[in-house]
Parts: structure tokens; sequence; C-alpha cells
């Protein structure tokens, strides 16, 4: 008697017939604590406190927690003696405080010594001075992330020592302040460079005929001026990022030196000239948020006997003031100013402008989210 023919097929695909631990269906909770903190070769030590792998350190989160949704905001109005109702004057987004318990020693502490060390080590992981960070991952919106730190010391008292009678185990109630109450995902990053073409085919302004042009008028010559001036001729291109959030950003971008760039302010907005670069400069960091300080150059500039007689001669001050006061912080040679962040949710193509052939201009979207998952 022949044996059945074995029937053969693909393999099966549906996510349903995984094991629920590869699943990842519950919401996991990791704490990755301060500089230092005990993990592998002195960095960040890991906590899984919920779901998948949870208490594995020895530590393990209580069911309860507060804080970890919605942004506090606070309404500021004005009210009078005759009038109805109030005027909302502004909204004022608040520091994120979050109340959280955990249980300090589950899973197989057999021995005093143990629990010790846990509890040691679950403590030297947070700071009052350092950020850790919390993250969550649920699979719907996979991982975002929030800088915590405590807000304050644990008021729990102890009713009986910890450790006695082999219980070795310790609820503490924490509080943690997050001074940046968004959430965030990995930021988003992308380059453009300039492809040396310039606009019209016309050839750009080499760094060393600008150095050149400086000697001549200094000796009172003046060629080819209207051929030199920095940022007549230009590379001009697009640089796209996406803003996943729920918030509205900010982008980062870094500039390579030598040479003038261009960024836009806004969907559609005007074009930001930034200052000359010179190649002392190095790369320097634009941060568009106006909250911040807005130019910062990767070298410190030297102001040379050169610049600082240029900028006194008052016709070469108003010829070329960009390239005078080379020997300036970059950040002082700025007068200009961003104004509108980018909308949420949406691919943005950033207009961007170099006048140096083979500059570069690296984009950065911070992706910001409001609560710990949803939305």
């Amino acid at each position: 008697m022949s044996s059945p023919t074995p029937t053969t097929g693909p393999p099966d695909t549906k996510f349903t017939r995984l094991p629920r631990r590869l699943q990842s269906l519950e919401t996991q909770v990791v704490y990755v604590g301060v500089p230092g903190s005990g993990g592998p070769d002195g960095k960040r030590a890991w906590w899984n406190l919920h779901g998948t792998n949870a208490g594995n350190q020895g530590v393990k989160l209580a069911p309860e927690v507060s804080g970890l949704m919605h942004v506090p905001f606070e309404h500021l109005m004005s009210e009078g003696p005759y009038q109805i109702g109030a005027v909302h004057e502004r909204t004022d987004w608040k520091k994120r405080n979050i109340l959280l318990k955990v249980m300090v020693g589950v899973g197989t502490i057999d021995t005093i010594f143990r629990y010790r060390m846990i509890e040691q080590r679950w403590w030297a992981s947070w700071s009052p001075d350092h950020d850790g960070y919390l993250g969550i991952f649920t699979r719907t919106h996979g991982w975002r992330w929030l800088r915590v730190r405590l807000a304050q010391d644990p008021q729990n008292e102890f009713v009986l020592d910890p450790a006695a009678y082999d219980n070795n185990f310790m609820e503490w109630d924490m509080r943690l302040v997050a001074a940046d109450p968004y959430w965030r995902k990995r930021i988003e990053i992308n380059t453009w460079k300039n492809d040396g073409e310039g606009d019209g085919g016309i050839p750009h302004t080499p760094w060393d005929q600008l150095e050149e042009l400086i000697e001549d008028i200094l000796e009172g010559v003046f060629p080819g001026i209207s051929n030199l001036i920095p940022g007549m001729h230009i590379g001009e291109g697009n640089i796209v990022l996406p803003t996943r959030g729920t918030e509205a950003e900010w982008p980062k971008f870094l500039i390579s030196s030598p040479g003038r760039a261009w960024i836009e302010d806004g969907p559609g907005g005007r074009m930001v000239e930034l200052p000359l670069l010179s190649p002392n400069d190095g790369v320097v960091l634009v941060d568009t948020d106006p909250t911040k300080r807005t130019l910062t150059a990767s070298k410190d500039p030297v102001d040379p006997l050169f610049y600082r007689i240029a900028r006194n001669i008052d016709l070469l001050d108003f010829l070329l003031d960009d390239i005078t006061n080379q020997g300036l912080p970059v950040w002082r040679r700025f007068n200009g100013r961003f104004t509108t962040p980018w909308p949420a949710k949406t691919v943005n193509r950033i207009k961007v402008r170099h006048s140096n052939a083979g500059g570069t201009i690296i984009g950065m979207m911070p992706q910001r989210f409001s609560s710990a998952f949803g939305v």
C-alpha cells in the first residue's frame, strides 16, 4: 500500500497565526536611564516596564499611570465686571507631569543581594539633573519617546524593611517631569547638493576670486565687480521632508561653507537670505525656530587686522559688507528671521539655494506628537 502524497503549499503568512509574543499587540513601556546608569559598557541602562519582557530586569510598572496622554495647557482670559463671558488672550503649553508606580523586586528575585543590586541600579538610572528617556510602543503607532527626569523624591513610607522575611519587594510612587511635553519620533533627514551648474548655466563665484576682489579694491582697482558679487549666481533645489507628527514643525539645516545660502520660510514663503560664509566658518547650523539661536557655526572665526581695517573704510563696507564682516561670528552677521513653521501631517518640499558649486544643505525635520499613542 503506497503512502499518501504529501501536500505542499506556501507558508501561512497571516499575522494572526503568529505567536502572541511576536504579534506584540500589548502596549510596550520602557525606560532608558541617564548616562552611566549601569548599562553595558557604562552606557544607559534599559528597563522593560510593561508589555513584552516586562520585569525582565526586576522592575515592573503598575497598571495605572497618569500624564502620558494629551499636552498640558492653560488658557489665559481677561474678564471684566460688566463683560459677558471672557476674552481669550492666549494659551500656554505647560510642562508634562507624570505620576506612576513601579514595583521593584518582581520575577525571580531569590536573594536579598539580588534585590539590593536591582534597587541600586534602578535609582542609579534616575537623576534630578539629567534626563532619561521614556519610550512607548504600540503596533498601530510605533515608538514614541519622551525626555523625563525626577520631579520629586519618592514620598513612600517604609512600613517594614522590603527585604524582611525574604519579601525582597517594594512599591514606589514616582513623580516625573518632562520640560518638553511633546513625544518624539526619529528626526527626518534629507540632503540637497548644488550640482554646480548655477542659474542658467552661469558659473558660480569661487571663494578665491572673492579674496582677490578685496585685494584689488584695497589697491584702488575695481575690475569685474558685477561678475564677482557673491551670491549673484546660484543653484536652486528642493529638500523633501515629511512632518508625520501632530504639531507644526520648525526644521533645522546644516549649511556647508564657503558661499551663501537661502532657505524658504514656510510653505510658499519668502526666501530667507543667510550671511555669506567663509571657509573659516565651517559647517553652520540653522535653526528656524524663533525661540532658539538661529545660526551656530562649527568654528569660531578669527577677526584678523585685514578685516578690521576693511570695515573701517566706509566705501569698502558699503560695497562688500558681507566680506568685510567675515571676522565676526556668523550669528552677528545675520539680521533676518524665520516666521512660519511647516504644517503637520504633510510632505514638504522646502526650496533652498546655495551659491557655491558643490555646496550642500542638509535638512532635518523634528517629529512631535501630543500623546504617547493615537492621534
